[in-house]
């Protein structure tokens, strides 16, 4: 008979995040136990469709007690635990399989993905013991980051098939946590201040408050006291002092780090990759290099090193192509940019220092031409990046093109046909720019820049009529007011102009002045695919703004930082052409 496992959970408040946990492990698990300790949101309620098997508990800042009291509600052989925040990956393996692969084992460490960035490849790997027998002599320690301790090495197993994904959490709601886990902490050290374990989980907390100060005798303390046999503790200890030490700008304290850890650690991917980091902020770019290959060279560390995902790869890839520009090896740059991509078209970053090594060579056009033939052209994150380049630097209609393979793509129909129509305004094409910019819903988040977008291409169509009642109804949402009132003001003074009129002076607050600006900006990169010199709509309506803006006294220092930024744009780009050519 299969040995059966139960799912164990306190909860408090997590109805946005609990049924995605459960469905995530549903399938996997026998049984469901729930310990709720406190909640007052809807989070019963959920529970309630997947468990009868839901009992409340006292909180009193104690995560051991709550989570022991849970295993004395569960009846299978094999206990796993989660939090609400998480999901359970088994990919093409399960649960049932790996508790009765090897009766010898009684717990296992299962890889868990803390998110570090947007894309799902950007993450830390940690290894944690989340799976063990029910069998009375495993119970949980520690008021607060509580542990299972196993005494018998050789009775631990490694699942590192099945993966726990945290989900990325919002700034607010981590500092929440890490302000509540914190007080905890401090009250746990006040009575045990030798204890390693919370030491480096203090230090972590204190760094990722951003108080490194604070962080910094924690994690010294905790990577000198831990040794070898508690590595899994001892590598993130030495990860986070080098990170803590290299925010606080002592950088050749982190360097020494490394290089120590090198000798004792060969094999961890990452130290190879901070050590990396920290030369290139020195400026020290050959050294770097050297790193970086190394970190290549090593791929991905054994599990039982914390380990960042890709600073083995495209994250070294990406950094090593920085390294190589700023020694001038533009073509060894620009290889290293594109593996990076190759291997991870979701991390975008790379793309920028590619395109500009591109156009510092090429034409633009041959440039999109190049990168669409790349197979990381697929990923319309980085296709919508290029298209948002190529408009900054006065090409809307290549704009335009980057996108326009990528109109289909179900997930981002809404971002891609407002850009689709964005660009299609700006690059002349306005009539297609309003079918494009009129298919976004009123209920989406680009509505509103969408509006004025579709509005200006009426302005540009001397549609006035339909451009003033578009601009009123964008003026009955308040966070666009400022940018209807602007509008209304343009589609004035033209029909002043047209009839001879004349406006007066006006004082206009700074935000109005702020939005005008933004709006001549979007003016100013009008440039059709194919212009017709007959056609000075572009000029009466840019000239208009720019009038509107003056009108007021301290109009002109918005038009003098408009043009100052577009002469330093221009500039910067002419710096970097002319680096490249050198």
């Amino acid at each position: 008979m299969k040995d059966t496992v139960t799912l164990t959970m306190i909860v408090k408040n997590e109805a946005t995040n609990l049924e995605a946990c459960l469905n995530s492990v549903n399938e996997q698990v026998d049984e469901i136990v729930i310990v709720d300790t406190g909640s007052t949101d809807d989070t019963l309620l959920i529970a309630r469709r997947y468990t009868d098997k839901i009992y409340h508990y006292p909180w009193h800042g104690d995560f051991s007690a709550a989570r022991n009291f849970a295993l004395e509600k569960a009846s299978g052989e094999w206990i796993l635990y989660l939090d609400a925040d998480e999901k359970l990956n088994t990919g093409n393996s399960s649960l049932k399989d790996l508790v009765n692969s090897d009766k010898s084992i009684e717990a296992y460490l299962l890889p868990i993905h803390n998110p570090t960035g947007d894309s799902n490849s950007e993450y830390n790997r940690f290894l944690v013991l989340r799976l063990f027998k029910n069998n009375g002599r495993y119970r949980f320690q520690g008021k607060i980051h509580e542990q299972i301790i196993v005494e018998d090495p050789k009775s631990i197993g490694l699942a590192e098939e099945i993966v726990i994904e945290h989900k990325r959490l919002s700034s607010q709601e981590r500092n929440r946590k890490r302000g509540r886990n914190l007080n905890l902490l401090k009250k746990a050290c006040a009575d045990d201040s030798d204890n390693p374990f919370l030491r480096y989980y203090l230090g972590v907390e204190w760094l990722m408050l951003g108080k490194p100060t604070k962080a910094l005798p924690h994690l010294q303390y905790a990577y000198q006291t831990l040794t070898d046999n508690h590595l899994l503790f001892r590598s993130p200890a030495l990860r986070y002092l080098i990170i803590c030490l290299k925010t606080l700008g002592r950088l050749d304290e982190a360097i020494c780090l490394c290089m120590e850890a090198d000798l004792r650690y060969p094999e961890y991917t990452d130290i190879h990759y901070l050590g990396g980091i920290l030369f290139e902020e020195k400026k020290e770019y050959e050294i770097a290099v050297k790193w970086f290959n190394q970190a290549i060279l090593d791929g991905t560390p054994p599990a039982v090193y914390i380990h960042m995902n890709g600073s083995g790869s495209f994250l070294a890839y990406y950094h090593l192509g920085y390294c190589h520009e700023k020694l001038g090896r533009s073509e060894s740059a620009r290889k290293n940019y594109e593996q990076a991509l190759e291997i991870n078209p979701c991390y975008i970053y790379p793309v920028y220092n590619l395109f500009l090594i591109l156009l510092a060579q090429y034409d633009p056009g041959y440039v999109l031409k190049y990168l669409k033939e790349k197979i990381y052209w697929q990923n319309i994150n980085l296709a919508t990046t290029v298209a948002r380049l190529y408009n900054t630097l006065g090409y809307p209609y290549l704009a335009y093109q980057c996108l326009e393979d990528h109109e289909s793509k179900e997930d981002k129909a809404e971002e891609c046909r407002f850009y689709l129509g964005k660009y299609s305004v700006y690059s002349g094409r306005l009539q297609q720019g309003l079918k494009y910019l009129q298919q976004v819903t009123e209920e989406g988040d680009l509505y509103r820049r969408a509006a004025v977008h579709r509005i200006i291409a009426l302005i540009l169509q001397d549609r006035q009529t339909e451009a003033k009642a578009a601009a009123l109804k964008l003026w009955r949402i308040p966070e666009s007011r400022y940018k209807a009132l602007v509008l209304l003001e343009l589609i004035n003074w033209m029909e002043k102009s047209k009839t001879g009129g004349s406006s007066e002076q006006k004082m206009w607050d700074t935000k109005f002045l702020k939005n005008a600006g933004e709006i001549l900006n979007h003016l100013s990169r009008y440039l059709p695919e194919f212009p017709a010199p007959s056609n000075n709509r572009i000029s009466q309506v840019y000239n208009s703004l720019e009038s509107i803006i003056n009108s007021s006294a301290s109009g002109y220092r918005t038009l003098l930082q408009h043009y100052r930024d577009k002469i330093q744009g221009v500039r910067s780009f002419l710096d970097y052409k002319i680096g490249a050519e050198i």
